[in-house]
């Protein structure tokens, strides 16, 4: 009976991901403006970024982008949600389930760059889908769609490419 039920939930597990990968990307609705400290607002809520003062925090950025502080602040509530993440770039999506969705860029070295997807779940930002893209399409994904990142920061002396070819979706490793 238990050989059965983890059979049932890894194949719903590959199911979802396979499911996922069909879903069309969510609506974007803004860019984040360029700048290391700003606040905007946007559909109903005031959204603050920043890079954080935690000297500890800001190390552990890397080539993968700066850590970087994002609150959300619902201008008709008193909901508001902080969280902290690596990124490149970033872009405020849809609403799913009342809450808006964040686009965040991060690089991965040799003209990779990951797109995740992070929706407000259980009372706090998950990362819920990771799409990846490379600069130049090595993958034999000449036809495949593409994108483009949300123009913010992308770092000193980054030379990416106008489009970047998708490789594939996954779901993030869960902790």
């Amino acid at each position: 009976m238990l050989r059965l039920l983890c059979l049932l939930a890894f194949a719903s597990l590959l199911h979802a991901e396979d499911e996922l990968a069909h879903i069309s990307w969510p609506k974007p609705v803004c860019d984040f403006p360029k700048g290391d400290n700003v606040t905007f607002t946007s559909n109903g809520y005031v959204v603050k970024f920043r890079i954080p003062d935690d000297p500890d925090l800001q190390s552990t950025g890397g080539s993968g982008g700066p850590i970087v502080e994002i609150t959300l602040n619902d201008s008709k509530s008193s909901w508001k949600t902080t969280f902290t993440e690596q990124s490149v770039g970033e872009r405020l999506l849809e609403n799913f389930k009342g809450r808006p969705q964040i686009e965040i860029w991060g690089r991965g070295g040799g003209g990779y760059w990951s797109r995740g997807l992070y929706r407000y779940i259980s009372g706090e930002y998950r990362c819920v889908r990771i799409d990846d893209f490379e600069e130049q399409p090595r993958h034999n994904n000449q036809n495949a769609p593409t994108t483009e990142m949300p123009d913010a920061r992308q770092g000193k002396g980054d030379q990416q490419e106008d489009k970047l070819h998708f490789i594939e979706t996954r779901l993030p490793d869960t902790k």
